[in-house]
């Protein structure tokens, strides 16, 4: 079992859905936790939960598509804290639709927080990680995926979305060979449907990629189908705890990436029949 008594944790999307259910659950461990979120008021209000149950924790207010707000942040938060043990990269946002009718805003919008704002937050965070794990403490990246990593869910279509997460784990999984040796950890988080916000994530669009809007609430009808916030973040701890890369946290997974697996093992099989010299 990870120790987070007194340790500090980083979550970014800490204003809602899973990022706030990561910081509570990382509170309840004892640890002091940084919230992160592009909308001051939501982290605020994840604080404000915390210090309800006795957690210390502040509010911090940045975008992840901006790589020196992120530095700066980082910064920030080692003078406040002290050195950081575990980075939640957790700020993702999302939009449906095939890709011929992904707008170009959307799509660059969709990339620009999904896979760019991963970039940046490990850009910003790896040096303090750096630096607590040389000093033999506990430091640890945990980006959160999606069912959409490991295959094309049968519910949808929101193909720039899946792409998005299929360059998450690319990402990932090369950080984890990176780091090898290094002392920090790093885990990948693969949510099925969660009882979230997300289906609205245009609400905090930023004006660069068309503005805020609200999406109708029939929009996240599925969303109701899904595990609940609490459920998936003790999932994940759970897997934090195993000392897993890979956390899948509903096993409905199964049903669309098993086929997936099957196909990848027969092309294999069929490369070994055609190909007999290299």
């Amino acid at each position: 079992m990870i120790d987070l008594n007194n340790g500090i944790v980083v979550v970014s999307g800490g204003g809602s859905g899973i990022g706030r259910g990561l910081a509570l659950k990382a509170a309840a461990r004892g640890a002091r936790v940084a919230v992160v979120d592009i909308q001051r008021d939501a982290a605020a209000e994840t604080v404000a939960l915390l210090a309800a149950a006795a957690g210390e924790a502040r509010a911090y207010e940045a975008d992840v598509t901006d790589l020196e707000a992120l530095q700066t942040l980082a910064s920030q938060i080692e003078r406040d804290f002290g050195c950081i043990n575990m980075v939640f990269n957790n700020a993702g946002v999302f939009s449906g639709g095939t890709l011929a009718q992904t707008r170009p805003q959307d799509f660059g919008w969709l990339f620009e927080v999904n896979v760019r704002g991963l970039y940046n937050a490990i850009q910003a965070f790896l040096p303090a990680l750096e630096r607590t794990a040389a000093a033999g403490g506990l430091a640890h990246f945990v980006n959160t995926g999606s069912e959409n990593s490991l295959a094309v869910p049968p519910l949808g279509p929101f193909s720039a979305y899946t792409a998005t997460k299929h360059a998450v784990f690319g990402i990932t999984d090369c950080l984890r060979r990176d780091v090898k040796g290094s002392g920090i950890g790093v885990s990948l988080i693969c949510p099925g449907l969660v009882q979230t916000n997300l289906w609205n994530a245009k609400r905090t669009r930023q004006d660069r990629f068309g503005g805020a809007r609200e999406a109708a609430a029939a929009a996240g009808g599925s969303m109701a189908a899904g595990r609940t916030i609490e459920a998936t973040a003790d999932t994940v701890f759970e897997g934090l705890d195993a000392g897993e890369f890979l956390i899948v946290t509903d096993p409905r997974i199964r049903s669309f990436a098993a086929p997936r697996l099957d196909e990848i093992a027969r092309a294999l099989d069929t490369a070994d029949a055609r190909i007999t010299t290299l």
